[in-house]
């Protein structure tokens, strides 16, 4: 952080003006590059943060991620069914009208894009049928009764099918398709440099408060805060959880906190029989695939000292985790606590596994994505030398990081899932359960973790619409993945940290991302 620091006046010195180019502009910095204009390509936190500009979900979310009516209102008139009607003055950014029409193309669009490195398959494994019934009505019929279904229409983005009709990715990356009904209007995308917004007139929902946009993705912390130092952008997002006290005593700057709903993780490769970045110490192959082992996962989970790691690595802006619920999160167990640090408990289970002289192992990480993500990836690998282990850290920029773990050739990979509901099912739904492309399960199960007992509990859970027994069903599945099998190793849960001039006010919550609506001058 001290070299952080120092970095940010001659930084500020080398960049170049980037003043507003319209008028009544907010400028926003981010550190993460959405990877593509197509709300359907992937399951991306940075793909959702600038889909939901231009775009409306099926189901809006409130602040605490629960489902409420938006773009729809919802109802549940039988057990596995779900109908959505759409408000009467919904319309897309070229004038027509919102139809069910398009919601049942979005729909069925979503689980097909070609070359996803995450695809959205989630909803459309819950639904047997997908009805229309009017021009403002759909039905979608679900497997029996299932409260995912509103759930994961709230990162359901809809689209002009008339627009999208034969749209690839591609069209909508060159910005000849993006025709949305969300509260901004797509006017370019320079891809490493800015995305330009400007405000819809026929938007449904309040208007936000800026007449255009403009999000620069600026991945180096000193030069996104020498930006706002300078005067060059508004707000930025992932604040250096060691600049923030710095920041907050800065005449002119303004800071805006909140607990997040992203849960850091390693995910881990139990799906090979031999896995690519675990050899011998002398870098010869191994004849399994030591991570196919639980002693062996349990042992690089409890090697780790994460409260170490929170409070020196991030400066305390986060919370250690043992779990991948979020507190406040149906499924959230208050008793499931972070693994207890015990290096000589994990060079015991090393040894009883077969492996006293431990291996090479290397840790993959992005380096722009998380909150300190390289930095953390190395302190793990410190962790991982104090047992034994010849640990090796590369990072790469996340773009190039969820393109290779999308193809799952890591080994051990630090990586995050971001919570989008207020209900854990979701997240370990797709991180955590058995990978089933016809049903919408385990799309972010990059590790391969397979439980036949943890799918059972969840296949009985999806249904259960009773919370206090929903909530004891989930914390049950969530105590084998953790404490029985280790499959995956829980670390953190980061603070949201924005910083902005002075003479705005920010409007931060659970969500990570940067969205410009929340952003308004002070009056």
């Amino acid at each position: 952080m001290r070299r952080l620091s120092l970095l940010l006046a001659s930084v500020a010195l080398s960049l170049p003006a980037w003043g507003p180019a319209w008028g009544q502009e907010a400028r926003i910095a981010i550190q993460t590059e959405t990877s593509s204009l197509d709300p359907h390509f992937a399951v991306v936190g940075a793909n959702h943060a600038v889909a939901r500009h231009v775009y409306d979900p099926l189901v809006a979310s409130d602040r605490f991620m629960r489902p409420v009516a938006g773009l729809t209102e919802f109802s549940n008139p039988e057990p596995d069914v779900w109908e959505f009607r759409i408000r009467p003055d919904a319309r897309f950014q070229d004038g027509s009208p919102v139809t069910a029409e398009d919601i049942r193309f979005s729909l069925e669009r979503m689980p097909r894009v070609p070359n996803s490195p995450a695809p959205q398959i989630r909803l459309a494994g819950s639904l047997t049928a997908i009805e229309v019934v009017d021009a403002r009505t759909i039905r979608l019929r679900s497997r029996g009764p299932d409260p995912s279904v509103p759930l994961n229409g709230m990162t359901a983005w809809i689209v002009s099918a008339r627009a999208a009709a034969t749209a690839t990715t591609q069209d909508f990356n060159a910005g000849r398709v993006n025709i949305g009904s969300g509260p901004y209007r797509f006017v370019e995308w320079q891809p490493g440099s800015q995305l330009r917004l400007q405000r819809n007139p026929t938007y449904w929902g309040e208007a936000p408060a800026f007449e255009r946009v403009s999000i620069r993705s600026i991945s180096n912390d000193a030069a996104r805060m020498a930006a706002l130092l300078a005067g060059d952008v508004d707000l930025i997002d992932a604040v250096p959880p060691g600049e923030i006290a710095r920041l907050r005593a800065r005449p002119g700057i303004g800071v805006t906190s909140a607990t997040s709903s992203r849960f850091i993780y390693l995910g881990l490769d139990q799906g090979n029989e031999v896995t690519p970045f675990i050899t011998a110490k002398d870098g010869s192959p191994l004849a399994r695939n030591p991570l196919r082992d639980p002693r062996v996962r349990r042992a690089l989970s409890i090697a780790i000292n994460r409260p170490l790691i929170v409070d020196r690595v991030i400066s305390g802006a986060a919370t250690a985790a043992g779990q991948i619920a979020v507190e406040g999160q149906i499924g959230y167990d208050p008793d499931l606590a972070p693994p207890a640090f015990d290096a000589a408990a994990a060079r015991r289970l090393l040894a009883e596994a077969g492996y006293p002289d431990g291996f090479r192992i290397t840790l993959h990480s992005p380096n722009n994505r998380y909150v300190e993500d390289d930095k953390t990836s190395q302190a793990i690998a410190q962790f991982w030398a104090r047992i034994g282990l010849d640990a090796r850290v590369e990072v790469m920029p996340s773009n190039v990081f969820f393109t290779r773990a999308g193809r799952r050739e890591f080994s051990v990979f630090l990586i995050g899932f971001g919570h989008t509901t207020g209900d854990a099912w979701l997240g370990m739904s797709q991180v955590l359960h058995s990978f089933d492309a016809s049903r919408g399960l385990g799309g972010l199960n990059r590790g391969r973790y397979a439980s036949a007992e943890f799918d059972a509990l969840m296949a009985e859970t999806r249904n259960i619409v009773d919370v206090p027994r929903r909530d004891a069903m989930l914390r049950r599945a969530q105590r084998l993945a953790f404490e029985q099998d280790t499959a995956i190793i829980p670390l953190h849960v980061p603070n949201n940290v924005w910083a902005h001039r002075a003479s705005f006010t920010y409007e931060g919550g659970v969500e990570e991302a940067v969205y410009a609506p929340f952003l308004r001058p002070v009056r």
